[in-house]
């Protein structure tokens, strides 16, 4: 009867969704198809749009959320496996409603060479099961499961046997055990060391097999064993390299660097990154023909960050105001190839090279746009040195025409003023302070060449707090049309620093702000400054709360009591979760989050991840709506 109820579930969901083929092989196209409305389908024949939501993908070149075509009843997406495909679980969404086919279970499609799955197929399925079931007790056993059938197709897959050992560890019911499988697990990454020491990828894969099984600082003994043994190797010569670099006494760095290029290191990735020191240590103490020389020399192979790197030099010799025209020369060098200018995270795997993202069709060409705004603005700026005033100004307005940012507006109000044309230097800053009122350095620039032209200080001001006026309205107006209006999480696990629970009391009738952080969360400390300044505005204020949450990550409340006292900069009320569920309560998945709590206890709002100064402005905001909301 269980068997014959299974069937009767799969075959439900089957008719739900369909992906062909069945077997898909690497270079096909896949078609994944959902049924709406019929019978098992969460999802009903009239939802506006259904969306594929990736939980875990090596898909890379596909969006992690991959929005579906109506085609007559049906919604299809469709997608070439690429060369490196192995594995992918997803669900399906239409606004809040979800399609699973069970409460701990995605879909999922397996890529096949052949009838047999491809290498790493079988580990990536593994590594999915923690997003699929993340609070399931049977994950490390299916996750072990899975492995074996990884190595009985792949022997030799180091990855997977690592992998095999760090489950065991952690079932482990003895120290004595887990020490066995530790033991083992040393053995495998110790054979994989001996394979190729000396080359880089499979160091790589060496130090990647000790942070599976948490021996981190194995990382330096790996690269002194290396600098012991092979002290002529390539390797070496890097780890060299990177401890020069560190070296506080400049003279003595940029002797020990040159002294190694006589030494024969003059090609390949250790003599670029030599030259690349020595470029900045030249640029720096404006010895041009050094600089220019080690430029030259720093650049490497082409590959997708060779446009950036040629921007990268043009910019220091600009900043520094040295070698114009080779400055224009590599502004233009990198100009030519801007199209291709690298955009989100490009992977690199020794067997398949270059692996590039999804990237949005707009925000290739807004990054596209912004390299070429930046890269016209280098050349303006040098032409004004050169003093070519009137091939500077052309240059300035192509900058201000493709896509101008912060620092290529910087750039052309600089080749205004030097071009005796303030009025048109103070409109350029003006555009960056469109976008932040509060940049200080703008505000002095855009000041100094507006007495130029007007000589009133008061019309001036009066300008710029309109300006404020206008960026609040403007935010004001986007925020309210984000509210979430949805019930409020479940706080039962809070308390403050003293072990005193959260109660439902001290929250009533309040707007609460509850900011989730770690001591170890480097964007959460770069956060604090300003949640502080939005702290201050409003601390005296009955009808907001402040509660700065440890989340409890990796975290313990005697850290958290630890880095108060530590930071007594910081006065805003700390509180400790003990709920491991409070991620999936308030909805995030990382810290910092914010997420703000209207009177009635309602979500409005949640921002996840650290948005730099843009959060004082945006807090504080979000509570003034609120605030005004209850007067209403």
């Amino acid at each position: 009867m269980s068997c014959l109820l299974v069937l009767a579930i799969l075959q439900v969901r089957g008719q739900v969704v369909q992906i062909t083929p069945e077997k898909p092989q690497r270079g096909e196209k896949v078609t994944i198809t959902y049924h709406p409305g019929v019978v098992g389908a969460a999802i009903g024949k009239d939802a506006s749009s259904v969306v594929i939501n990736f939980t875990y993908s090596t898909f890379y070149e596909l969006p992690w959320k991959l929005p579906m075509t109506k085609q007559g009843k049906d919604w299809v997406a469709s997608f070439v496996l690429q060369r490196y495909a192995t594995f992918a679980s997803f669900y399906f969404q239409s606004g809040e409603l979800i399609d699973k086919p069970a409460a701990d279970q995605h879909y999922s499609i397996a890529v096949y060479k052949g009838n047999k799955r491809v290498r790493d197929g079988f580990l990536h399925e593994s590594y999915s099961l923690g997003a699929q079931m993340p609070k399931s007790p049977k994950v490390p056993a299916m996750q072990l499961a899975l492995l074996k059938k990884e190595l009985a197709n792949y022997p030799d897959n180091y990855e997977a046997k690592v992998r095999v050992q760090s489950v065991l560890m952690n079932q482990a019911k003895t120290p004595e055990e887990s020490l066995k499988h530790r033991i083992e697990a040393r053995k495998i990454i110790a054979a994989k060391f001996e394979e190729n020491p000396t080359f880089g990828g499979n160091l790589n894969k060496v130090t990647m097999g000790y942070l599976i099984i948490g021996e981190n600082s194995r990382l330096d003994s790996i690269r002194k064993v290396v600098s012991r043994r092979f002290p002529n190797s390539d390797l070496a010569k890097d780890y060299q390299i990177t401890a020069i670099a560190k070296e506080k006494d400049t003279d003595k760095k940029v002797a020990q660097l040159e002294a190694l290029l006589k030494t024969g290191t003059e090609v390949g990735e250790n003599a670029t990154d030599i030259h690349r020191i020595l470029f900045e240590h030249y640029a720096a103490v404006k010895n041009a023909p050094k600089a220019i020389d080690h430029a030259r020399r720093s650049l490497g192979k082409k590959d997708p960050y060779t446009p950036e790197r040629l921007k990268t030099i043009a910019e220091t010799l600009t900043t520094q105001k040295i070698a114009p025209d080779t400055a224009i020369a590599y502004a233009e060098e990198s100009l030519k190839i801007a199209d291709q200018w690298p955009v989100g995270v490009i992977r690199y795997f020794p067997e398949y090279g270059h692996i590039f993202p999804f990237v949005a069709d707009s925000v290739r060409a807004a990054a596209v746009a912004a390299a070429k705004s930046d890269l016209y603005s280098i050349i303006a700026l040098n032409k004004s040195y050169q003093g070519k005033k009137q091939e500077a100004l052309d240059a300035a307005a192509k900058a201000e025409s493709a896509g101008a940012n912060k620092e290529s507006l910087m750039n052309v109000a600089q080749v205004y003023e030097q071009a005796g044309e303030p009025k048109k230097a103070y409109d350029a800053i003006w555009n960056v302070l469109l976008k932040d009122p509060s940049d200080t350095i703008a505000i002095k620039v855009a000041k100094t060449n507006f007495l130029k032209f007007n000589s009133s200080e008061s019309e001036f001001n009066a300008k710029l707090k309109k300006l404020e006026e206008l960026k609040l309205a403007q935010l004001k107006t986007s925020l309210t049309k984000q509210m979430m209006n949805k019930p409020g999480p479940e706080l039962t696990g809070l308390t403050d620093l003293k072990g005193k629970p959260v109660t439902k009391e001290m929250m009533q009738g309040k707007i609460v702000i509850l900011d989730f952080w770690a001591t170890w969360c480097v964007p959460c400390m770069k956060e604090m400054p300003y949640l502080q300044k939005v702290y201050d505005k409003y601390k005296n204020h009955p009808g907001v709360k402040f509660m700065v949450v440890n989340s409890g990550a990796r975290n313990t409340i005697k850290d958290a009591i630890g880095w108060e006292a530590k930071n007594p900069q910081y006065t805003f009320p700390l509180y400790f979760n003990n709920d491991p569920n409070i991620g999936e309560k308030v909805g995030f998945a990382l810290i910092p989050t914010i997420a703000v709590l209207d009177q009635q206890g309602k979500m409005q709002f949640r921002t996840i991840g650290f948005e730099g100064a843009e959060l004082e402005h945006k807090l504080a905001v979000q509570i003034d709506i609120l605030l005004e909301g209850a007067k209403q």
